[in-house]
């Protein structure tokens, strides 16, 4: 009975050891942790790019940009004025915004790669004993920075830099020299005309083909000049958005004294707009240099060059901004429709807002009609030309017409539309709003001559 006692006392750990042992699997668990916090928060790498300065791009308040290594050209001196960034030298000017703003981010978010000694002979090296651009600048709180940035690093990503006079050289972007390495001409703002189109509220245009006058009625454009007649919205709006977006391809000349030499002293267009604010704009385009023009913003000094895009755009004529439509009208006003064409007499009537009843022909009278089977090709038809004094052919083309259509409304009201039939390719339209005719593509009569069966559902 003594052996099985004796046995176990083998397998006994005694106290000093199985202390010993707790103390190692702490020990081993708490290793472990403190790994696993440290993989979740790695600590930064040594060599890791660590930011060159520690402000946000909102707090640069002025700029300069040179570049030593072309001597001959002035350094360019940035003012934020009013939160538009201005060029105060070499002359007085706007800056471009895109331009100025890309780079006072790039400065603030620029990071350093790694460092290298600022020996001399690697100061020469790099390129920094005249460097490519230099940076000037400052802050809201008055403090003053400097960017030396010579020659690109061998893998192209990095420009060799000296950042605040400081005795190591540093790898910044690349991309923040080829955002400052750029001319005068390049970071002014080389906007042609500082116009807004939903802003204006009338223009005036000049060229070749005469003068054009227009104004806004709401939310309609009308013609003063050559005639008074409805412009296209969509035209009109084109037109403007054209000349707003445009950008200059280069500057002549930063006065205005010899506008004779130009071809400006008697411009060939002349386009004015004038804004909801009593704002004027006007643009003058004068003698063809090359495959651009010269021009000039009257409220500017400068001459500058214009591209083909945006003097053809300037060269519209009446007819291109006239306003084609074939009949403007409230569908929800109409209530009671008549086509007389091919297929017979078909009349309609609206019986609630959405609803349309068939009255004729008798095959189809009480059916539900879809209305805007003749509605919508008629609210869309766009005329291809605009006959303001028809020759007598056409007129006599409507004499007896392939297709009529009425519409009248709830207070009386009557619009009526008159097509011909096919004159090879086209056909002609006139409605009762004025004397002028349409001429079509002879499909817009396969459009609105719809079959009584085809209406009904």
């Amino acid at each position: 009975m003594e052996a099985p006692v004796e046995n176990s006392k083998k397998f006994m750990i005694k106290k000093p050891t199985l202390i010993l042992l707790l103390c190692a699997i702490a020990l081993g668990v708490g290793a472990y942790y403190f790994d696993y916090k440290r993989s979740l928060n790695p600590k930064p790498a040594e060599d890791a790019p660590k930011p060159a300065f520690a402000f946000q791009a909102s707090d640069v308040k002025s700029l300069t940009i040179a570049r030593p290594v072309l001597a001959s050209v002035p350094p360019i001196h940035f003012e934020l004025r009013n939160g538009v960034w201005q060029i105060a030298q070499p002359i007085e000017t706007g800056a471009d915004q895109n331009a100025l703003e890309g780079i006072v981010n790039d400065i603030a978010n620029a990071k350093i790669a790694q460092t290298e000694p600022g020996t001399p002979d690697r100061i020469k090296a790099f390129g920094l004993d005249t460097p490519a651009v230099s940076l000037e600048f400052q802050l809201q709180n008055g403090t003053k920075h400097t960017i030396l940035m010579g020659n690109k690093d061998f893998t192209g990503a990095s420009t060799y830099s000296v950042v605040d006079g400081g005795k190591s050289v540093a790898l910044l972007p690349e991309s923040l020299l080829v955002s400052a390495d750029k001319s005068l001409d390049a970071l002014r703002d080389r906007t042609v005309l500082h116009l807004t189109s939903d802003s204006v509220t009338s223009f005036t245009l000049k060229n070749k083909s005469g003068e054009i006058a227009a104004a806004k009625d709401k939310t309609d454009w009308k013609f003063s000049k050559p005639s008074a007649a409805m412009a296209d919205a969509d035209a009109v709006t084109a037109l403007f958005t054209g000349i707003g977006s445009a950008k200059t391809t280069g500057t002549v000349s930063e006065t205005s004294t010899d506008l004779a030499k130009y071809g400006l002293s008697s411009p060939a267009i002349s386009f004015t707009a004038v804004s909801d604010k009593g704002a004027t704009y006007t643009l003058l385009v004068g003698k063809k240099e090359g495959d651009d023009y010269f021009a000039r913003d009257e409220s500017r000094p400068a001459i500058f060059r214009i591209n083909k895009d945006l003097f053809d755009k300037l060269s519209e004529t009446y007819t291109d901004l006239r306003d084609k439509k074939l009949v403007h009208f409230d569908s929800a006003a109409i209530d009671h429709v008549e086509v007389r064409g091919t297929n017979g007499t078909i009349d309609l009537t609206r019986k609630s807002a959405e609803d349309w009843t068939i009255d004729a022909p008798a095959d189809q009278k009480g059916k539900p009609a879809g209305i805007w089977k003749i509605f919508n090709p008629l609210a869309d038809a766009k005329a291809e030309e605009v006959l303001d004094h028809p020759p007598a052919d056409a007129l006599a083309k409507l004499v007896k017409p392939a297709l009529e259509i009425d519409l009248s409304s709830k207070n009386g009201e009557k619009i009526s539309v008159k097509v011909s039939k096919e004159n090879g390719d086209f056909v002609y339209a006139k409605s009762s709003s004025g004397p002028e005719i349409y001429k079509f593509k002879k499909q817009t009569l396969s459009d609105l001559d719809i079959k009584p069966a085809d209406l009904a559902f």
